[in-house]
C-alpha cells in the first residue's frame, strides 16, 4: 500500500433508470482500484457479487473487467479491473465512468467525479457522505423494471403483491420497508470495513493501452481505431473549456424555471396529505384546486387567456389531474425527484423537500428534467419527420446516431452572449457529403433545432430568436421531387430558431455532455491537479484557455513547487511523454523566480532523459545558455517536438506539420541535413515520417530527411 497522501476522490453512484433516483455519495482515495471500486458499488446497492460485472469507460469503449472470472475476455478491449486505478478513469471532475452488474437484469450505475479534495494525511478509508432512498435486496428481480414494480408495490399497500415477486413485496411490507429512507450512517459503518487498496503491479494487457489523446488533427478516435475523416469530424474536435456562473446563481435562476418553480410549490402543498388515485395522480377536485391556489393556470397558454369564470368552467370539467400539462408536468417531475412521495394513496412531501433549500439539490433537479426532455431529441420519429425523409436518410426510430449531442455541443462551444450560427454546420455538411444527401440532412439539423428550441427556452436555459431564409417545407418539397424547385439560392439556410444560451443552460449542457461521455472540461477546475493531468490537459485547450488554466496552476501551488512537479513528469523518451513536453513548455515559460529556475538548472545539469532536455530547452528560451547543452539540444528538440504527435497516429504528424507550418518548416530546412545526428530514440522515425508527408509540398526537403533518415540507420548499425 503506498504511504504518501493521494487527494481524496468525490463520487456520485447512481443506479441508473430508476424514479425517483436512487444514489449514494462516497469519499475514497484517488489511487483506489477499479477492483476495489467494484466490491464498493456492491455494498452502496446491496448486491451479492453473484453475477458478472464491467467498468465502462463511455468516450473509449474500453471496458474493465475482472480477469478471475471464468469468461473469454477480448484483449482488444478488455483491461484487468485491478491494474487501473479510479484517477486512471476519471482523471477530471465531472467525468463519467458506467459499471454494469448483471448481463442479464442489466444494473447500470453512473459514477461521477463530483469533487477532488484534498489529500488526507488520516486513516485511508471510504465514507458516505450522502445518498437517496432505500435498495431492497434486488437480485435477480428483472433489473430497473422489476425493481420499479415492487417498489411501487410496497409503497401502495393497496396494489396487490403480483407475481413473481409476491414473497418480496410481502416481505418488505411486514418488515415496514420505506423505500424514501436511506440510512447513511449504517452505509458508512458498511463501507469502514473496506479496503481501499490502489492496483495491483499488473500489467496491461497488449492493445488495451490508454486511448490515444485526440491531439490537434488526429485521426485516432478515442476507441482506439482509425476512421476516415468523415465520419469522425465532430468527435475529434475537443471541447472548449468554459466558465460557469457561481452556484449560487445558477441555482436561484433554476428556482426561477416555472416547472421547477411549480414542481417546488406543489410538494410543500402536500405537506398535509393529499389523496391521489391508483394512477399516481392527485384527485380530480383536488387537481383543480391546485390548479386555482397555486395559480398553475398561468402557465396554460389556453387557461390563462380565459377569463376566471370561464376558466373555472373549464377546470370543473377536468376529469384527470393528468390531462393538463400545467399540472401534471410538474407533479410527475416532483414524483420522480422524490420531491414528492406516495404511501398508502396519500402524497406527502418527499426526503428531498428537505433538503431543496440547498443550492445542489435545485440544480440536480433542474438537470434531471433538462436531461430527460434531451434525450428525446434523438428520437426522430417522435420529431415528426416524415417517414419518407427517415428512410431516406437510413434512419428508424431513435437511431439518431449522436446528431442531436452533436448540435447541443456545437451550442455549448458558442462563447457567452453570442447566437450558434448554423451555417459552418451546414457549409461542412455540402462539403462532405453528396448534395442531396446534404440537404436531407440539412433539414433534419434544422429540426432538432427547431425542437432543442423549443426544450432549452422552456427551461430557461436558452435565449431565442427567429432565423431567416427559406421556409424549411418548401426545402423538403423540393429535395423529395413533391413540387418544383424552392424559392432562394441553394446558399441560403432554411429558417428556424437561432439560439444563445444562459449561464444557466450552459451548466446544464454540461452535464448533459458529460452524461453523453463527452469531456467538458471547465477553466480553472484543474487548480488541483497533478503536473500529468494538467499537461494531458492542455493538449485540448486553446491558446486562450491554456493561458487561464496554467495562470491558476501554478498560483494554486507556487513556482517553485510548480517547476519541481513539472519537470518530473517530462522524464522518459516514448510518445506519450513527447507530448507532455510539449504542453510543459508552455508552462515552464510562464515561470520567473529565480529558486524555480533554480530548479530548472538542477535539472538541466541531471542528465535524466527528457527531464534534462526540457529544463535546457526552457532556459535556452530565456536567453540564458544551459551547462552541458550545445548546439545539439535544438536538433533534440526538434524531433521530441514531431515524435508526440507521430506516436499518436501517422496523419496527426502531418495535420500538426500542416499547423506548424510556419515555426517548424523552417527549422527543418535550416537543420534537415544534420538531424541524422541527434540521439533521440526516435529520430529515425521522424524523419521517413516527416519525409513522407512533405513529398508533396516540398519535394527536396523530403528528399534530404530521407536520406538523414538512412545515415540514422547506418549510424546504429556500425
Amino acid at each position: 500500500m503506498t504511504t504518501e497522501p493521494v487527494p481524496v476522490y468525490q463520487l456520485k453512484i447512481a443506479l441508473r433508470d430508476t424514479s425517483p433516483p436512487i444514489w449514494r455519495r462516497i469519499t475514497l482515495p484517488s489511487d483506489t482500484s477499479l477492483g476495489c471500486l467494484h466490491d464498493i458499488v456492491q455494498a452502496c446497492f446491496g448486491w451479492h457479487d453473484s453475477h458478472l460485472h464491467a467498468f465502462t469507460e463511455p468516450a473509449s469503449g474500453r471496458q474493465f473487467v475482472d480477469f478471475d472470472a471464468p469468461v473469454d475476455r477480448d484483449l482488444a478491449r478488455d483491461v484487468d479491473e485491478e491494474s487501473a486505478s479510479v484517477a486512471d478513469v476519471l482523471p477530471y471532475q465531472g467525468g463519467r465512468l458506467e459499471y454494469t452488474y448483471d448481463f442479464g437484469d442489466d444494473w447500470r450505475h453512473q459514477i461521477t467525479l463530483e469533487k477532488i479534495l484534498p489529500a488526507s494525511t488520516g486513516e485511508r478509508r471510504v465514507r458516505c457522505t450522502g445518498g437517496r432512498r432505500a435498495m431492497p435486496d434486488a437480485e435477480d428481480i428483472g433489473g430497473a423494471w422489476g425493481l420499479q414494480a415492487v417498489l411501487d408495490a410496497v409503497t401502495d399497500h393497496t396494489a396487490p403483491a403480483t407475481e413473481p415477486w409476491t414473497d418480496l413485496i410481502r416481505s418488505l411490507r411486514m418488515e415496514g420497508f420505506d423505500p424514501a429512507e436511506f440510512d447513511s450512517q449504517a452505509l458508512d459503518r458498511e463501507l469502514a470495513a473496506l479496503d481501499p487498496q490502489p492496483p495491483a503491479a499488473t500489467p496491461v494487457p497488449h492493445g488495451t493501452s490508454r486511448p490515444a489523446r485526440n491531439t490537434p488533427g488526429s485521426r485516432r478516435c478515442a476507441c482506439g481505431e482509425d476512421h476516415d475523416d468523415q465520419e469522425l469530424e465532430m468527435e475529434l474536435l475537443p471541447v472548449r473549456p468554459v466558465t460557469l456562473a457561481p452556484r449560487a446563481d445558477l441555482a436561484a435562476a433554476a428556482r426561477n424555471v416555472p416547472l421547477i418553480n411549480a414542481a417546488l410549490r406543489l410538494s410543500h402543498w402536500c405537506q398535509d396529505g393529499r389523496a391521489v388515485t391508483s394512477r399516481g395522480v392527485l384527485k380530480p377536485a383536488l387537481g383543480r384546486l391546485a390548479i386555482q391556489e397555486l395559480e398553475l393556470w398561468s402557465h396554460d397558454d389556453e387557461l390563462s387567456a380565459l377569463p376566471r369564470a370561464q376558466r373555472d368552467k373549464r377546470l370543473a370539467r377536468l376529469r384527470s389531474s393528468g390531462d393538463l400539462p400545467c399540472l401534471d408536468h410538474p407533479w410527475r417531475l416532483a414524483l420522480y425527484t422524490d420531491l414528492v412521495k406516495i404511501s398508502s394513496g396519500t402524497a406527502r412531501p418527499g426526503t428531498a423537500l428537505a433538503i431543496a433549500n440547498e443550492d445542489e439539490t435545485v440544480l440536480d433537479v433542474w438537470c434531471q428534467a433538462l436531461e430527460s426532455e434531451l434525450d428525446e431529441l434523438d428520437d426522430f420519429e417522435s420529431l415528426g419527420l416524415p417517414p419518407v425523409l427517415l428512410a431516406a436518410l437510413g434512419m428508424q426510430g431513435d437511431d439518431g446516431d449522436g446528431l442531436a449531442a452533436a448540435v447541443l455541443r456545437a451550442l455549448y462551444e458558442v462563447p457567452d452572449g453570442e447566437w450558434l450560427d448554423t451555417a459552418p454546420l451546414i457549409g461542412a455538411l455540402r462539403e462532405e457529403f453528396p448534395a442531396r444527401q446534404a440537404r436531407l440532412i440539412e433539414l433534419l439539423l434544422t429540426q432538432v433545432l427547431d425542437q432543442a428550441a423549443t426544450v432549452l427556452a422552456e427551461y430557461q436555459a436558452a435565449e431565442t430568436a427567429p432565423a431567416t431564409g427559406r421556409e424549411p417545407d418548401r426545402i423538403l418539397y423540393d429535395i423529395l421531387g413533391i413540387t418544383g424547385a424552392a424559392e432562394g439560392s441553394d446558399d441560403t439556410p432554411p429558417t428556424g430558431n437561432r439560439l444563445r444560451l444562459t449561464p444557466l443552460g450552459r451548466h446544464g449542457l454540461r452535464e448533459y455532455l458529460l452524461t453523453e461521455g463527452i469531456p467538458a472540461p471547465l477553466i480553472g477546475e484543474l487548480a488541483d491537479a497533478d503536473a500529468a493531468t494538467l499537461l494531458d490537459s492542455l493538449l485540448d485547450y486553446d491558446q486562450e484557455s491554456a493561458h487561464a488554466e496554467i495562470t491558476g496552476w501554478i498560483s494554486h501551488r507556487g513556482q517553485v513547487p510548480a517547476a519541481v512537479q513539472l519537470i518530473d513528469v517530462c522524464s522518459g523518451l516514448e510518445a506519450d511523454a513527447a507530448l507532455r513536453r510539449l504542453s510543459a513548455a508552455l508552462v515552464l515559460a510562464e515561470l520567473d523566480d529565480p529558486r524555480a529556475l533554480a530548479v530548472l538548472r538542477k535539472a538541466a545539469a541531471s542528465q535524466v532523459p527528457g527531464c534534462s532536455q526540457t529544463a535546457a530547452i526552457t532556459l535556452a528560451g530565456r536567453g540564458e545558455t544551459p551547462e552541458g547543452h550545445g548546439p545539439e539540444l535544438q536538433l533534440w528538440w526538434l524531433i521530441d517536438h514531431l515524435w508526440g504527435p507521430l506516436g499518436v497516429a501517422d496523419e496527426a504528424l502531418a495535420d500538426f506539420l500542416d499547423q506548424e507550418e510556419d515555426s517548424v518548416l523552417p527549422l527543418l530546412e535550416q537543420s534537415a541535413d544534420d538531424l541524422w545526428r541527434c540521439d533521440h530514440p526516435a529520430t529515425g522515425a521522424v524523419l521517413t515520417a516527416a519525409g513522407r508527408h512533405l513529398k508533396a509540398r516540398d519535394k527536396a526537403l523530403a528528399n534530404r530527411l530521407r536520406k538523414s533518415a538512412t545515415k540514422v540507420g547506418s549510424q546504429r548499425r556500425q
